[in-house]
């Protein structure tokens, strides 16, 4: 006697399906195929926008960073953590936000080797370098300098920042001119900016959002263990002007204001990036990313960096 175990092509004629058999035989393939038609036009919309499955599938279940980089030794018993790939110049920094390090590029690092030299390395106690703190911001850039000029890096560089990253690049840039040929700015934590241009615009909003910060930035000395007032000074006297600027921001809105409010606000951030260096910044708005853009649109954060660099080749 057959039983409903074995294969349906070595079931004798004449032997009855129990209930449903038939059925579930019927709708399955029909329920799969819908499901991945449904799938496909997911895809195919996020491919478009660029957005998280465009990295999915760009980078697959590879998004767990492979170190391919070296420990560089900057001050006896003290090493830091950095990776470098392809050639040419100018070479690019990736600095990551706070608590991140050079796994957070995962997502550009090999495209962005794939137009010039780019280095990401891990800042004293993230990621593969050894534990400690640099102090502030200026220390941080100290340490980025000695750790290239250690793994025979040489300017001109092009410093990509992301969230408190951006500070970073712009600390160092201001400290150490000569060596730097441009920024790239991916949605930063630029507190001196939101300051002086958002905070007069959000009316009943505006303590909060002060409360807001003074939070983000007792994280950010919680995390990274840098000294805040003299990391704010040092943010606040950075001096850019003359460089190129790239600007990659998420869209953001106050759902508390209105729609002329935020486009107030919109304006006026734009005006104060553009006032980091007249001129010489180009401001791009990342529709559909959070503040991960480089996971989010990636696509964004590699053309800001192609322009730049075909600009800078340019003279």
């Amino acid at each position: 006697m057959t039983t409903d175990r074995q294969p349906a092509h070595l079931q004798p004629e004449g032997v009855a399906l129990r209930p449903g058999r038939l059925a579930a035989r019927w709708w399955l393939p029909r329920l799969a195929l819908a499901v991945l038609v449904g799938l496909a036009l997911g895809i195919a919309i996020d491919l478009v926008r660029g957005g998280v499955m465009h990295t999915w599938l760009r980078y697959g279940t590879l998004l767990v960073y492979v170190p391919r980089g070296e420990q560089v030794e900057i001050r006896p018993g003290h090493s830091l953590y950095i990776d470098c790939r392809g050639a040419g110049s100018p070479t690019l920094v990736l600095e990551a936000g706070m608590g991140s390090d050079s796994s957070t590029w995962s997502p550009v690092h090999d495209d962005l080797a794939a137009i010039t030299r780019t280095c990401a390395y891990d800042r004293t106690g993230r990621g593969r370098s050894d534990a400690g703190t640099a102090a502030d911001l200026a220390g941080m850039s100290g340490e980025l300098q000695v750790v290239l000029a250690a793994s025979g890096e040489r300017p001109p560089y092009v410093l990509v920042g992301h969230s408190l990253g951006t500070g970073i690049a712009r600390v160092h840039a201001s400290l150490r001119p000569a060596d730097i040929a441009g920024l790239v700015l991916v949605d930063g934590f630029d507190p001196d900016i939101f300051d002086s241009a958002v905070l007069p615009l959000l009316g009943p909003f505006r303590d909060g959002y002060l409360h807001h910060t003074s939070g983000l930035w007792r994280l950010v000395a919680s995390v990274e263990g840098i000294d805040v007032e003299r990391s704010r000074e040092q943010l606040a006297m950075a001096n850019v002007t003359g460089l190129r600027l790239e600007v990659v921001n998420a869209a953001r809105y106050e759902g508390g204001l209105d729609d002329a409010a935020n486009e107030r606000i919109v304006a006026a951030r734009e005006a104060a990036y553009e006032a980091l260096s007249p001129g010489g910044v180009t401001l791009t708005i990342a529709y559909g990313a959070g503040h991960m853009v480089q996971f989010d649109r990636p696509d964004l954060v590699i053309e800001a960096v192609r322009r730049l660099v075909e600009a800078i080749r340019a003279g």
